[in-house]
């Protein structure tokens, strides 16, 4: 077995680092007011790890100053370990600052360790975070060579089992209590360690000493729980800063929804409810309902609906965390396509909208309250006949239109009806025969009657006219 892991020592700090390059930065303890970490820019202006706030702040004036975040680290993780998996299987997550993978199966895959390690540090590189990376045959012993700052990626036996033996006890699992123990002694390696009788191991020291030899050689492994691709998708983000303008808002939002995108991808599936969460320090957390009626898994096209959301949206005070989250996802649903590609015709695909797109866009603008489709149902009288329903996904609103105009027994009506009739007002051409509607009141006996026909105006417009017994003329739609 060949186990391959990946240690990062300052995978928070990297992730700050590259939203702001050339900026020094350092992770500060809030108690004791001591520096945890520092990147390059702030090591070259004489910041080190351990110094007080107050000295490197001397130091460097410029110096900016973060909390650590657990859950922010925890998340840098998973992000990793998810565009890893792309590319390798049986990744276990050692938190805070670990991977653990099963390399030897992925060998033959890739024909050898040397073109497998390549494609896992592109990716690496591209996110741009430091890291140790060590072989072993166990998971353990590849732990310890990653965490003691050994970059250890031989296949040779002997040199692997080489380095573990000079590597330092302070790096290992084991207490500081024992660890103290043991440097009394003289022992504060790993291969003086090893030398020793395990009888002699266990009659002296505590259990954990001969427990964790044993898992450094295999003979008791560590269990371990691999990595399994979530099916929801919600993504907490701590900003760098806090904003109180709406439009800054989808800076920090654009690789979150690249993200989704990559995650929607991944599965075949389309989102069709986003909702942005923004945290306030007094305020209770406001949430953002994005529709996208027909599905959506272009992270450019959920950015221009979230933009129009947040166009009306009034910050009470300055938003220090997001978070976004996908709901209704369901399978996508292959289209047809023509036979000439949209490049060879000249059009461009992202020109043009569908009509999903197009309402998910007018629902993002003016609210979806504000939408509606017509239907229609079985009366003959114009007014009754038509009602409006909310808009229906494409799929559906085709079809429900469809079977409502082939139960409808009138050819002619105008795609633009008006719910109240308007009066006539320019001169027209009569373009068909009269289509009498008449119906008779029981209540009061009185007979209404009206005759139809279809008109063009001077502008060549097609009107839907209508005609009462008193020779009065109204419009009551449009033809498109």
């Amino acid at each position: 077995m060949l186990w391959l892991y990946l240690h990062f020592p300052s995978l928070l700090l990297d992730n700050l680092s590259a939203a702001a390059p050339a900026v020094p930065m350092a992770l500060a303890e809030p108690r004791r007011h001591q520096l945890l970490a520092v990147n390059a820019e702030a090591a070259q202006a004489g910041v080190s790890v351990g110094q007080s706030v107050a000295t490197a702040v001397l130091l460097c004036p410029t110096l900016q100053l973060f909390p650590p975040d657990e859950r922010r680290q925890q998340q840098l993780l998973q992000q990793l370990c998810v565009r890893l998996y792309q590319y390798t299987g049986d990744i276990a997550l050692q938190p805070p600052d670990g991977l653990c993978i099963r390399a030897g199966t992925m060998l033959q895959l890739y024909s050898g360790f040397a073109a497998y390690w390549q494609q896992l540090q592109q990716l690496l590189q591209v996110q741009q975070c430091r890291v140790i990376a060590a072989c072993a045959s166990t998971p353990v012993s590849a732990r310890l060579l990653a965490r003691a700052g050994r970059q250890c990626l031989t296949l040779d036996p002997e040199q692997r089992l080489k380095a573990l033996q000079q590597t330092e006890l302070s790096y290992s699992d084991l207490s500081t209590e024992v660890q103290q123990q043991l440097a009394r002694l003289g022992i504060r390696h790993i291969g003086q360690l090893q030398v020793l009788a395990p009888a002699e191991l266990a009659r002296r020291f505590p259990h954990e000493v001969v427990g964790y030899l044993q898992q450094l050689a295999g003979d008791s492994p560590r269990p371990l729980q691999f990595y399994r691709p979530a099916s929801q998708f919600q993504h907490y983000l701590l900003l760098q800063y806090e904003i109180s303008q709406t439009e800054i808002l989808l800076r920090p939002v654009n690789p979150l929804l690249k993200q989704l995108q990559q995650f929607l991808q991944q599965r075949n599936q389309l989102c069709r409810c986003l909702i942005l969460t923004l945290y306030f320090r007094q305020q209770a957390p406001r949430q953002i309902r994005v529709q996208a009626m027909g599905g959506e898994v272009q992270a450019a096209r959920w950015q221009s609906l979230l933009s129009l959301q947040l166009e009306q949206v009034k910050l009470p005070e300055p938003v220090y965390a997001l978070e976004l989250q996908a709901l209704q996802l369901s399978a996508a649903v292959a289209q047809n396509g023509t036979l000439l590609d949209d490049k060879q015709s000249g059009i461009e695909k992202n020109t043009t909208l569908s009509k999903v797109q197009l309402l998910s866009l007018l629902a993002a603008k003016l609210g979806q309250q504000v939408l509606h489709s017509p239907a229609y149902v079985s009366c003959h009288w114009p007014e009754q006949s038509l009602q409006r329903q909310a808009p229906l996904p494409e799929k559906e609103h085709n079809s429900t239109a469809a079977s409502l105009m082939a139960d409808k027994p009138y050819a002619i009506r105008p795609s633009l009806q008006l719910a109240e009739p308007v009066n006539l007002t320019e001169p027209i051409q009569l373009l068909s025969a009269p289509e009498r509607l008449e119906s008779l009141c029981w209540q009061s006996g009185v007979l209404r009657q009206r005759d139809y026909y279809v008109a063009r105006n001077r502008q060549g417009q097609q009107l839907w006219v209508f005609k009462t017994p008193a020779q009065q003329w109204f419009i009551h739609g449009w033809f498109s």
